[in-house]
């Protein structure tokens, strides 16, 4: 009788709580059974489906399951794929989009939880992801029709409520409304650029062969979400790059790339560009050695190898040779297909050169005698690649009619194709153009090229808070901290050496004159790096105070604060006042003990009996953020945490932090109307467009001033000197300028 007077309203409200205290559990996970672990979890997941009865709870099981990853490592592993599929299933609820993609993102950085994932599991991954870009620009067009049938409306009649934070800034800005939209942009475009992490990070962790299977369903999903009616979206393009550019590679390899693009000293060189679709590939050999750099760029990565540029061309033309006396019967699997590719011998020319695809466009055509792929009922057309590389779209027919791309791979069908092939053999490509040569504006625009980081670049200031201080003097002259806090640090990162950075240094100083310490902390994944400015790590005496200031520069300037707080007392916001300061991700003791001498004696001691108990010591996490922007997190809510489990915790916090503070800033700077963010990928990816126009106005010019028609262009007199002898017979190459003086005219031949 009881139970019947509770309404649902009641039951609702108890099952949220319910779900809220499920996360203490975790922390007895030395006393929780394996089955009970694993009904905890399951619990949780079930939580997920509550998005109607109880709108709260699936975000409060969200926050909780992103915990359960770092504290019951072994019970998410074996729950994951479940879970996986609620999350399918609550993916329409636009309340949850932030916080489901945060949570997606977390598991990816936390390799060890999706090891053992089959393709099943990766295709919900991705089917979330596209689902959100699917949902964002359905809701850009609606948006956009509204605002054009509304264009005489006063700008005051939307959104004129009042703003729910207008209380908490002490002051009511000038146009909330404005403040509201602009809120709304920046969560709305955060959302997007997390979906498309989600497709990145994932992809690039899978195995070649999974990357095979899994690459007609992302891109034809995104073609399908894709907003533009006419054009492929250029984020969509970024996309299509890094699969096309990252398909054979695993996971280390990509993590093993330089992330900067260094020219080596040759001495005099002899240099030349070729662009095709979003690739460029630079070629800078010696004019009297046999040394060259061979550097392929795109907008999601670059690479760089020195070879012997005579004798690397001297072995393919014999190999080719070979070939070509071969009976072109059994042809070699491609890595991505079971279907047969070329083994490219010689060829006619007429067959070699492909099909014309407009002026001076051709195709890398499939060797004579293969079956065409036409013949394929769920085969695109054998050009559908390189369309999508134009930016150009596929019909919606022949997606849902044909859902395979003709991903072939094999031998390039001249020699000069072998080296300047920025796609790594992909057939049925256009031919590389090369850039006009000694072109300033060419140049320029490739030394920005590589000045633009290839993979997103984070920055995150850690201060640590001693026992009873408030002040900010206090706080930078900190030069110490507690084993707690040391300890915390090396689960963040790891320790750089900053005389030995090259890379992305969040600005320290790497000159080894050691102005800001002689060490930092970094972390990086397969698509971002990020730098800590520990304070405790940089110099600051009393009597300096250019240090003191040099140190709250380069902290203040960080959108995200991460503060170890072992005051014993709350951490005001402006205690380190700066306009960047977004976002602080506070960390203090549950207990509110403050370590002893005799505690930081233990540690010394490495007593690792009583050093583990210290380690499930709880720490609360609680994000504090600026009224002005709308950000929201897991540890908007307190979150507690062993010490084991809080440096993945908090990195996880930082990095989302940072990525919305990046989206916010520039839809801001945008203004709403024209509010889009734009990634390094892309920014790189319009950089390389940039070139493309550059050289056409360049070469345009240069047609008109020989009176020539257009595809008969060659290298003049002047530039063809620059090799050296021509040669006809490449294993005759004394140098590497003339090993590619004959790849350049190789190539003009096959054209």
């Amino acid at each position: 009788e009881t139970r019947t007077r509770i309404s649902s309203v009641e039951k609702n409200r108890t099952a949220t709580y319910t779900y809220g205290l499920q996360v203490s559990f975790m922390h007895y996970k030395g006393w929780i059974k394996r089955d009970q672990q694993d009904l905890l979890i399951s619990t949780l997941g079930d939580g997920l489906m509550m998005t109607s009865g109880a709108p709260e709870a699936p975000q409060i099981c969200l926050h909780a399951l992103g915990v359960a990853m770092l504290e019951l490592h072994g019970a998410m592993v074996r729950m994951l794929p479940s879970i996986l599929q609620n999350l399918v299933r609550i993916y329409s609820a636009a309340q949850l989009s932030v916080h489901l993609l945060e949570f997606v993102s977390s598991i990816s950085r936390n390799q060890g939880l999706y090891t053992n994932f089959r393709k099943g599991d990766y295709q919900v991954l991705f089917a979330v992801a596209i689902n959100y870009i699917r949902f964002h620009n359905n809701q850009r067009r609606r948006e956009t029709s509204l605002s054009t049938n509304t264009a005489g409306a006063r700008p005051a009649d939307v959104g004129e409520k009042s703003d729910p934070r207008r209380q908490s800034t002490g002051a009511i800005p000038a146009s909330p409304s404005e403040k509201q939209l602009l809120n709304d942009v920046a969560l709305s475009q955060y959302v997007l650029v997390m979906a498309y992490q989600v497709i990145d990070v994932y992809f690039l962790s899978l195995t070649p062969a999974l990357k095979a299977e899994m690459f007609d369903s992302i891109i034809v999903g995104l073609l399908q979400s894709n907003y533009s009616r006419s054009n492929l979206d250029e984020v969509n393009e970024v996309c299509l790059d890094m699969v096309l550019q990252n398909h054979s590679r695993s996971s280390e390899d990509i993590l093993g790339l330089s992330d900067v693009t260094v020219q080596e000293d040759f001495g005099p060189v002899v240099e030349r560009h070729w662009i095709q679709h979003n690739g460029i590939v630079t070629i800078r050999a010696q004019k009297e050695g046999l040394m060259a750099q061979i550097i392929e760029r795109s907008c999601s990565g670059a690479t760089s190898r020195i070879v012997d540029l005579p004798a690397e061309v001297s072995r393919k033309y014999v190999e080719r040779a070979e070939r070509t006396e071969r009976p072109p019967t059994s042809l070699p699997a491609s890595p991505l297909s079971d279907s047969p590719v070329s083994a490219f011998g010689s060829m006619s020319q007429s067959a070699s050169r492909g099909r014309s695809i407009g002026r001076n466009r051709r195709l890398h055509s499939m060797a004579p005698g293969l079956p065409s792929l036409h013949h394929e009922p769920d085969m695109l057309p054998h050009d559908s690649i390189a369309r999508l590389l134009r930016g150009e779209l596929l019909s919606q027919s022949d997606l849902s009619r044909a859902p395979r791309f003709p991903m072939r791979f094999g031998a390039a069908p001249c020699l000069a194709l072998e080296f300047i092939n920025a796609y790594q053999g992909l057939q049925n490509l256009d031919v590389p153009v090369m850039l006009p040569p000694n072109f300033e504006a060419v140049a320029r625009s490739l030394r920005i090229f590589d000045n633009t980081a290839m993979v997103d670049t984070h920055k995150v200031s850690v201060a640590y808070v001693g026992p009873g201080q408030t002040t900010e003097r206090e706080i930078l002259l900190n030069q110490q901290g507690s084993p707690a806090y040391w300890n915390f640090l090396r689960g963040m990162g790891h320790i750089r050496r900053l005389g030995q950075m090259k890379d992305f240094s969040a600005g320290l100083d790497t000159s080894g004159q050691d102005s800001d310490g002689r060490y930092t902390l970094g972390w990086r994944d397969l698509i971002a790096k990020l730098i800590f400015h520990v304070g405790t790590l940089m110099p600051a005496r009393e009597d300096k105070q250019e240090q003191i200031v040099r140190k709250k520069a380069h902290m203040g300037n960080d959108f995200v604060h991460i503060v170890f707080n072992e005051s014993g007392r709350d951490y005001e916001f402006d205690t380190i006042p700066s306009q960047f300061n977004f976002v602080q991700i506070i960390v203090t003791p549950v207990d509110g003990q403050v370590p002893t001498p005799e505690d930081e004696a233990l540690w010394l001691r490495s007593d690792l009996s009583k050093v583990n108990a210290r380690m499930d010591q709880l720490y609360k996490v609680k994000t504090q953020i600026n009224p002005d922007i709308p950000f929201v997190g897991p540890a908007a809510e307190p979150k507690v945490l062993t010490l084991t489990a809080l440096p993945g915790f908090v990195r996880s916090v930082a990095i989302h932090a940072v990525v919305f503070s990046q989206v916010y800033t520039s839809c801001k700077s945008a203004g709403i109307g024209g509010a889009e963010y734009v990634s390094l990928w892309r920014a790189r990816l319009q950089i390389i467009k940039r070139v493309r126009a550059h050289a056409q106005k360049e070469r345009t010019k240069r047609l008109n001033a020989l009176g020539s028609q257009p595809g008969s262009l060659s290298e003049s007199s002047a530039d063809m000197a620059e090799f050296g002898e021509p040669i006809s017979d490449p294993t005759m190459a004394t140098t590497a300028a003339q090993a590619l003086g004959y790849l350049v005219r190789d190539l003009e031949s096959f054209v």
